[in-house]
């Protein structure tokens, strides 16, 4: 052998050996897993299966991972994952506690909801009848908890009868240790269609289903999942749809019995050997009326196919895409013949128009998309406090109409009402920003109030329209001089746009002062309205109405504008030079960034410099918080212009909020400056505000200070302005231009 051949056959030798050292090692991960098919399965001795797995089997073999399944109840399992045991934990809820506790993915595996079932001899249609009765649940679950604090909240409380699977919710409910059931709707999609088991019309908590780590776990294992999850649920003809396809279609195995193959293989040998018999007989019949047959299944066909278009052209004619719930025209057919049926009777019903509170701040903000979603919650909501036989409608937009049939008195109507505002009160979890939502309700009765479908539905609509000029969440009976209220607002509407194009508005200036010395540093634009029929006519009796209509904008431009050219003209006269012009601004005026248009637009025209002007912001800025509303608002303070967060306390500031966006001041609302000093918890709220500026180095300025004992209050604790009828009414320009001179204001002003 040559000196060559050696040297080639000891590389050979070698070459094994160096391909396994650089083969990389596997990661290895510890996956707890618990039976709640089809999103995991755990049958004793087959590994486990289902929709979670087969994700976590795609990403392994692509991100090299060594998975160890670990079987066990879904609440020990939590337990261990908490302590570190094992690496993942698939098909866990997410909710902000467990949030708290551990890491999620931010994509999730499946949107899920819970439904409860109950035993066909049980009388359970609504979330009402569950009081008193005896509720399976099984131990740990999201849904389950939920069910416990919805039973509370509508005084329905159950007795819990835990279990440690879903599949044993169901056994409970069928032996009768349960009178019904809770389980999520993946589940029941596949196995609640055991015999004696009936779906009731309570649908609830809707979640999403993620894979969850613990706090302190490496976060590549949940970083990876999320990168593949997304470009896999980006393809419709992905791993991730095929698993959905095979797990959601597939029919459970339980549903049928162990004996039925055999029974289904002796019948199908004696029909074949029927049919064999038979055979000849048929031989000359099949040929006469083979064509006849065709010509029937075509026949046939066609009159299915013709049906499943009728079915879905009524679909989309008479229910609504979104919550699959009647639109306005389904409802306008069923009221017709509920009417019908009752002329002629005593019988009574209501019509309840329902309106979302807010519903366009959660669009803006959030995006269409969260909005949708949203409405879905709703509709679930309302219908499962619903009475088997009342009618639930989405009008459109953000509008229900509820038909209130078999009502004795109007007490009934307002039993129903009070349901629905109830189911509204939890907080909706769209991914992970939890969103409150609220609704206004208005009340027309038949035959009270009126005996046709648009009578009806205009009195409800205009009770609905006081109840949410009222604040909202909230319901209200119709009564007849709402009509004339709602005739005297769309006529105040017509005034206040022939009064903005005439003239007729006018502002005085309030001073805000340094509460250490009483020198005026400031005044905020007030706007009245000159009206030639009535005088002088102050806000609180035409903004509101502004705000509604869109009219606010070009209201608040024009006061905007005004307000910065009278004060660059009192400084033009040697006047006001050290003083800053404090001016409302609507949430409607950041639509479109169209603020910080205006902005530059009063400035560029008066000449008055940006730092003489404050922008006073209510508390409602933070519900339509989005990319538009923060960059106008930095683009706004890099300007140079001040902002104000105004009637601080009374709307919805978040912290976080407080501490990103670009703010100088606070201004508390006069509400809690009414009660000082002699309320306790008022003055602890007034002290606590000032201690929060002054951590997050924001001044503070207080309204409607109308006393000694308050002005003092405030000073001694730090509050360094305020503005009030202590020191100065809000004045005319010329009025105010006369008091400029003085250093300070007197204290009998």
């Amino acid at each position: 052998m040559t000196y060559r051949s050696i040297l080639l056959a000891w590389l050979l030798c070698l070459l094994p050996f160096s391909v396994a050292c650089a083969a990389p090692e596997r990661i290895p991960v510890r996956v707890g897993v618990f039976d709640n098919p089809p999103i995991v399965g755990t049958a004793s001795g087959v590994a486990p299966e289902g929709i979670a797995i087969d994700m976590i089997r795609w990403v392994a073999e692509r991100e090299g991972w060594q998975v160890t399944y670990v079987a066990d109840s879904f609440d020990r399992l939590v337990s261990r994952l908490e302590k570190g045991e094992i690496d993942l934990l698939v098909g866990v809820a997410y909710s902000e506690e467990r949030a708290r506790r551990f890491q999620f993915t931010r994509e999730n595996l499946l949107g899920n909801w819970g439904m409860v079932f109950r035993h066909a001899q049980a009388d359970i249609a609504s979330l009402p009848d569950l009081k008193g009765k005896r509720v399976a649940l099984m131990r740990g679950s999201t849904h389950s908890q939920a069910l416990v604090q919805l039973a509370e909240q509508f005084e329905a409380p159950f007795t819990p009868v835990y279990v440690d699977t879903y599949p044993q919710v169901l056994e409970a409910i069928v032996e009768r240790r349960a009178e019904a059931g809770a389980v999520n709707r993946v589940f029941a999609a596949l196995h609640a269609h055991t015999q004696d088991v009936v779906a009731t019309a309570i649908v609830y908590n809707p979640i999403y289903v993620h894979y969850a780590a613990p706090q302190q776990a490496n976060p590549a294992l949940l970083a990876a999942l999320d990168r593949h999850l997304a470009a896999l649920k980006a393809d419709p003809e992905s791993a991730y749809y095929e698993s959905l396809r095979k797990w959601l279609e597939a029919a459970p195995a339980h549903r049928y019995p162990s004996w039925l193959p055999w029974v289904a293989g002796a019948a199908g040998g004696l029909l074949g050997l029927a049919l064999a018999i038979a055979a000849f007989l048929r031989h000359q019949v099949r040929r006469q009326t083979g064509e006849l047959q065709r010509r029937a299944e075509l026949l046939q066909s066609e009159i299915e196919q013709r049906e499943k278009v009728q079915q879905h052209l009524n679909q989309l004619a008479y229910f609504d895409g979104l919550t699959r719930l009647p639109n306005r025209e389904g409802f306008r057919i069923e009221l017709n013949k509920m009417l019908a049926e009752l002329q002629g009777t005593d019988e009574r019903l209501a019509l309840l128009f329902v309106d979302v509170d807010r519903l366009k701040n959660v669009n803006d903000g959030l995006g269409h998309g969260a909005g949708d979603l949203l409405l879905q919650h709703i509709a679930e909501r309302l219908r499962s406090v619903l009475r088997a036989h009342d009618y639930l409608s989405r009008f459109g937009g953000d509008e229900f109409v509820v038909i209130v049939s078999e009502i004795g008195e109007s007490s009934d109507a307002e039993l129903v009402a009070t349901r629905l505002l109830s189911s509204l009160a939890a907080p909706v979890d769209i991914g992970p920003t939890r969103i409150y939502s609220s609704a206004s309700i208005g009340i027309a009765l038949y035959p009270d109030d009126a005996t046709t479908v648009d009578t009806l539905l205009k009195h409800a609509d205009t009770a609905m329209y006081q109840a949410k000029e009222q604040g909202g969440n909230r319901f209200l009976f119709y009564h007849a001089q709402q009509t004339a209220r709602v005739v005297e607002r769309l006529t105040l509407d017509t005034r206040l746009r022939q009064a903005l194009e005439r003239g007729e508005l006018m502002l005085h200036y309030q001073p805000i002062v340094a509460l250490d010395d009483r020198r005026m540093v400031g005044v905020e634009a007030l706007v009245r309205w000159n009206d030639p029929e009535k005088g002088l006519v102050m806000p609180g009796a035409f903004v509101q109405a502004a705000e509604d209509t869109g009219l606010i904008v070009p209201l608040g431009e024009w006061v905007l504008e005004a307000g910065c050219a009278q004060l660059r003209g009192w400084q033009q006269q040697g006047m006001a030079s050290r003083l800053t012009l404090a001016v409302n601004v609507s949430t409607r005026q950041f639509e479109g960034r169209r603020l910080v248009k205006s902005v530059e637009q009063a400035l560029a025209r008066t000449g008055l410099a940006p730092e003489c002007l404050e922008l006073e912001i209510t508390e409602n800025v933070m519900l339509i918080m989005n990319d538009d509303v923060r960059w106008s608002l930095d683009t706004l303070r890099e300007m140079g212009v001040r902002l104000s967060l105004d009637d601080f306390g009374t709307g919805y500031s978040s912290l976080s909020y407080l501490k990103q966006l670009p703010f100088h001041a606070l201004k508390i609302d006069q509400s809690f400056v009414s009660r000082i000093p002699g309320l306790a918890g008022d003055t602890q709220i007034i002290t606590t505000i000032l201690a929060l500026a002054k951590g997050l180095e924001l001044e503070v300025i207080a309204e409607g200070i109308e006393t000694q004992a308050q002005y003092d209050f405030l000073r001694d604790r730090g509050c360094e302005f305020g503005q009030g009828y202590l020191m100065g009414r809000p004045l005319a320009a010329g009025e105010l231009a006369a008091r400029m001179d003085r250093p300070e204001l007197a204290r009998n002003d």
